[in-house]
């Protein structure tokens, strides 16, 4: 698990993907904070993600660093209501502050990985490491 933190902690940002229905969607995404808890994300109440999440927990998220080695993480979310968990997506993610500074964590729900599976590759050398957590 120690390769998939310190992957993620230096490549946040990705892409997530859902289903809408049957069919697939995706989106660019940030995991927010990454600990033996989990992944944590957050998503504004109400919008299309947030109700797609609902009706199907099941996620992969996605993240590429700058040699083109990437990792995916798959497996199904919970949401969280606890202050202590929006407080960590605060205080690990710039672009949450200012969306949620002006009108509060009331419209933040959090959501997160708990278990799941990853494939971590390493391009250059066609390394595949595929593990659960």
């Amino acid at each position: 698990m120690k390769e998939l933190f310190d992957f993620l902690n230096k490549n946040k940002f990705g892409n997530l993907a859902t289903c809408e229905g049957n069919k697939p969607d995706t989106r660019p995404f940030e995991v927010a904070h990454v600990s033996n808890e989990g992944l944590l994300f957050y998503v504004s109440a109400g919008t299309e993600l947030s109700k797609q999440l609902k009706i199907n927990p099941n996620v992969c998220f996605c993240a590429t660093d700058e040699k083109y080695d990437y990792i995916k993480v798959m497996g199904e979310i919970s949401f969280s209501d606890r202050q202590e968990d929006k407080d960590k997506v605060l205080s690990n993610s710039q672009f949450a502050k200012k969306v949620y500074e002006s009108c509060g964590t009331d419209k933040m729900e959090v959501f997160y990985l708990p278990h799941g599976e990853y494939m971590l590759h390493h391009h250059m050398d066609d390394n595949v490491k595929i593990e659960r957590f």
